[in-house]
C-alpha cells in the first residue's frame, strides 16, 4: 500500500497505522513521488489525498491509471474534500473509492479490505 500525502505528519501517521495491520505500507510525500516510486515498487492500493501541491491528487490518479504498473491498483481519496465533489471530479480519473479525512484509519482500513477481498 502507497500513501501519497504532502503533510508528512499525517502521511507517516496513516502509514504507521496500516502498516501494523500486516500490510506492506509505504509512504510518499506529493504525486510526483508517487509516480516514481512504482518504478520500483508496485502497491496494490494506493491511498491518495486530494489538496497537495504541484500535483494534486486528480491528476495525479489520471496519470496513474496511465502508467502499467499501477493501471490496475486500487486508488482511494483520502481527503477532507466533500464527497460529493470527489465523486464528480474523481471517479473519472480513476477514483476507486472515497474515505473522509478526519476519523480514525479504521474506516479506511475496512474500506481497503472490502475492495481488495471481494
Amino acid at each position: 500500500m502507497l500513501v501519497v500525502d504532502d503533510n508528512t505528519a499525517s502521511g507517516a501517521a496513516l502509514t504507521a497505522a496500516l502498516g501494523q495491520g500486516a500490510m506492506d505500507a509505504r509512504f510518499v510525500a506529493s504525486g510526483i513521488q508517487a509516480m516514481e516510486c512504482s518504478r520500483y515498487w508496485v502497491p496494490d492500493v494506493i491511498v491518495l489525498d486530494i489538496n497537495m501541491s504541484r500535483h494534486d491528487g486528480f491528476s495525479t490518479a489520471r496519470v496513474l491509471r496511465r502508467l502499467p504498473p499501477t493501471r490496475g491498483a486500487v486508488i482511494v481519496a483520502f481527503t477532507a474534500l466533500d464527497e460529493s465533489e470527489v465523486q464528480a471530479r474523481g471517479m473519472p480519473v480513476g477514483f476507486d473509492g472515497y474515505c473522509q479525512k478526519g476519523g480514525t484509519p479504521n474506516d479506511l482500513i475496512r474500506m481497503i479490505h472490502a475492495m481488495t477481498h471481494t
